[in-house]
């Protein structure tokens, strides 16, 4: 793992592994997007993580600039054909059962009735499958025009999918999944949704209130109910570990050799692996 700062950025890299092949190995790249951060995964035909660059910009605001510098830039996407998945950090999102959902016009419109949405922002639907339900959010559309600029018309998809995919399965789980800008809480209890929300924090209190808010307005005991937590970066790492003394039951999640070389990394790479197994 390495970081370096250039211009006000903050760079950090993760390698599973040293070697000048490692890059010829990566057949499939996987990004993230938030308002000032870009972070890009490289897989292995096995699913394993050979690679993570992750740049953070200082200015809390989108930078359509600043996102197009680390794409053209980026080693892991050189091969701009192996970029398969782009996830998007909206802070502008909602979602919609099915039994309200009409047609996505009418889910946008929702959209811009509660958030301030910008005459330049695309806003776009995507079904959550067996949780029937819709996700609405919103991002810059710049954002989306330099994808399509060099990745031939990827769509971009929103972060918070990750907790519908992989928990439509599991009877009960609280999830949380922290970005630089905010973290999306969601709590499935016998397979139903009770809770979702976009939320703003500082430090570790503040995600460990909101958790312990949802629960115990649902009825269920967090000192004893599954809950999983993710991050984009390892700079939530910090917060992750205090997390662990208010919520005893927080599963940890081995991911491999990032475990033994870089353990700080963990929590980003089972986000991105989740990213994978959703995508």
């Amino acid at each position: 793992m390495s970081s370096e700062f250039s211009n006000h950025i903050l760079r950090r890299q993760y390698t599973a592994h040293k070697g000048e092949d490692l890059l010829s190995q990566v057949h499939r790249v996987i990004c993230i997007v938030t308002p000032n951060s870009f972070i890009s995964a490289g897989f292995h035909p096995s699913g394993e993580v050979l690679a993570v660059n992750a740049s953070q910009l200082e200015s809390a605001r989108w930078d359509a600039a600043f996102i197009e510098h680390e794409l053209l830039n980026d080693p892991l996407l050189a091969a701009p054909e192996l970029i398969k998945n782009v996830f998007v950090a909206a802070t502008k999102n909602m979602i919609i059962p099915d039994e309200l959902y009409v047609d996505d016009t009418r889910a946008g419109e929702w959209l811009k009735h509660t958030f301030h949405c910008e005459n330049d922002e695309k806003i776009s639907v995507q079904a959550l499958d067996k949780s029937e339900a819709h996700t609405c959010y919103s991002f810059p559309s710049s954002i989306q025009d330099i994808f399509s600029k060099y990745t031939n018309g990827l769509s971009i998809l929103p972060l918070n999918m990750i907790h519908f995919k992989n928990s439509v399965a599991v009877n009960n789980l609280l999830q949380c999944t922290l970005t630089d800008c905010y973290a999306i809480g969601t709590l499935h209890h016998h397979q139903n949704l009770h809770w979702h929300q976009t939320f703003d924090y500082h430090n570790a209190e503040d995600v460990a209130y909101k958790l312990a808010a949802a629960c115990q307005y649902f009825g269920v005991d967090l000192q004893s109910y599954p809950v999983t937590i993710s991050a984009t970066s390892i700079e939530q790492h910090p917060i992750l570990k205090k997390l662990q003394l208010y919520i005893p039951a927080l599963q940890t999640k081995k991911t491999g050799i990032s475990d033994i070389i870089s353990p700080e990394w963990s929590s980003a790479i089972h986000l991105f692996q989740q990213l994978y197994s959703c995508a």
